[in-house]
């Protein structure tokens, strides 16, 4: 693979204002926790970018920020570095966290920031903790980016005023506590919604699938805190929920628990869900107001690809659980439900609706979807929905459910005149298989074959010159992908 990146996405529970690609899971945080939690806000212009490591040996990217309005906290010299999860790993990896924010020099907002303890500072709360500004009808708008977010609950924020809101959060710092006063009105977008949608808007997706094996997922072995088992039989339900549609070909597989706790840490090729972030990888923690409330991030989880290829090569991934994520999990179908999100996204799908590329969930299959971008209340679980299915069959049967597996492993043997050819039946449904010899630029049918065979010798082939093949399943008219090529030499 010439280049990889790692999609990350959570689940906050907020509503997006402004257009991106991303996807992270939590609850509504208040204007007011994030002021009381944050060591400094302020409001500042970026001035530079670069490359930098972050916590844990992670890639980020470091920010150099004017402070041009100073709300809370110290700040020596009038600028301050904040350093972003996210970026080019000395690897060659590259590692995108969906839900930490992104800026351009020149961009001014309002910071809330955690201190790092060496002098730099991060984004409290990744992308619920960083406010745009943006220019309306004169008006300076404090806007959060926060598309491709999945809430558990649905949250009613409007877009600030941002020199009410700056004025709000100073006296808050002060010790005066008063009514928000900096709610407007959102500004207008023209958006064209989609039935549904991919994880950062680009088509990513397992091959394995297509020769017919599997990807295996792991639980970490200390499981999840306040469900019985561990959360481990929610996971195993959450996967054989995306296994169990038999239009597609996916085929993840539950491997059982481990001890391994790499995380988003370095691209391991082992597929873990982790529980308790035990590398603070989804930043900060998960607030219990009550059993079943709460706010912060919940669950973060993203995918190694590779962009070369069309559509993106998948990889490998990973998800991660937050810590004090318990309390929100008052059922076990609620876990069930975030699981079978996250796994979702793993498999390349972004969400149906509820976000800024989704839209409104407007109809009964958007609303009806486990990907759209609120969590249902109900205990329904892992169940997917129309919408569901169709964003799978896009990616993993091309929209139809009649096509088969592609064989694989095909082998071929120069004989005299003729070739042996051999492959592997991934498909289970096949009515024939197709040989196909190139012929010039293009191939074409040299023979058919009844189903379930897996091997053919070509012959009445010229003697001493090269013969290139493919091979494919076929149901009715349907064909499918092609299997690799292979050229062979006769005798």
């Amino acid at each position: 693979m010439t280049r990889k990146a790692l999609f990350l996405f959570s689940i906050l529970f907020l509503i997006a204002a402004v257009h991106t690609v991303s996807a992270t899971s939590v609850m509504p945080i208040r204007d007011s926790s994030l002021a009381d939690q944050a060591a400094v806000i302020a409001e500042g212009t970026v001035t530079g970018t670069a490359p930098a490591i972050g916590k844990n040996g992670r890639p980020a990217t470091e920010y150099r920020l004017r402070v041009e309005r100073l709300v809370k906290g110290n700040v020596e010299g009038g600028s301050l570095v904040m350093r972003v999860p996210g970026g080019k790993a000395a690897n060659g990896l590259t590692l995108k966290i969906w839900g930490a924010p992104e800026f351009r020099i020149g961009e001014r907002a309002l910071f809330f920031l955690a201190a790092n303890g060496d002098g730099s500072f991060g984004p409290l709360h990744l992308a619920q903790g960083t406010f745009h500004e943006l220019r309306s009808e004169g008006r300076r708008l404090a806007v959060r980016d926060l598309s491709e977010v999945y809430e558990a609950e649905a949250a009613t924020e409007g877009v600030r005023d941002l020199e009410r809101f700056g004025n709000w959060l100073a006296d808050r710092a002060a010790g005066v506590q008063r009514e928000a006063d900096y709610f407007v009105g959102a500004p207008r977008t023209g958006v064209q919604w989609e039935a549904f949608t991919y994880l950062g808007g680009i088509k990513q997706r397992w091959l394995e699938f297509d020769r017919g094996q599997e990807i295996v997922w792991f639980a970490h072995a200390a499981g999840q805190v306040g469900l019985a088992g561990g959360g481990f039989a929610e996971f195993q339900a959450a996967l054989n929920a995306w296994n169990n549609d038999p239009s597609t070909n996916i085929r993840y597989r539950y491997g059982g628990t481990t001890n391994d706790t790499t995380g988003f840490q370095d691209f391991d090729e082992t597929n873990v869900i982790l529980f308790h972030d035990p590398h603070d990888e989804a930043p900060g923690s998960f607030s219990c107001t009550s059993p079943g409330n709460g706010e912060g991030v919940l669950a973060i989880g993203g995918t190694w690809y590779d962009d070369s290829t069309s559509p993106a090569t998948v990889g490998g991934g990973d998800i991660i659980i937050n810590d004090n994520a318990a309390c929100w999990f008052i059922t076990g179908k609620r876990a069930e439900q975030i699981y079978g999100h996250e796994l979702g996204h793993t498999l390349g799908i972004g969400h149906s609706c509820g976000d800024a590329r989704g839209g409104p969930c407007n109809t009964k299959d958007k609303s009806e979807a486990l990907m759209r971008a609120t969590a249902h209340r109900d205990n329904r679980g892992a169940a997917l929905g129309t919408d569901d299915k169709n964003a799978i069959a896009s990616l993993y049967s091309s929209g139809n459910p009649n096509k088969p597996s592609a064989p694989s492993n095909l082998v071929g043997e120069g004989l005299s005149r003729s070739v042996r050819l051999t492959w592997d039946d991934n498909s289970t449904n096949e009515t024939q298989f197709v040989v196909e010899v190139k012929q010039g630029s293009k191939y074409k049918m040299s023979r058919t074959l009844k189903k379930n065979v897996k091997s053919v010798t070509i012959t009445g082939l010229a003697a001493d010159k090269n013969y290139t093949f493919r091979v494919r399943a076929k149901k009715g008219t349907v064909l499918s992908d092609p299997s690799d090529s292979v050229t062979v030499r006769t005798n």
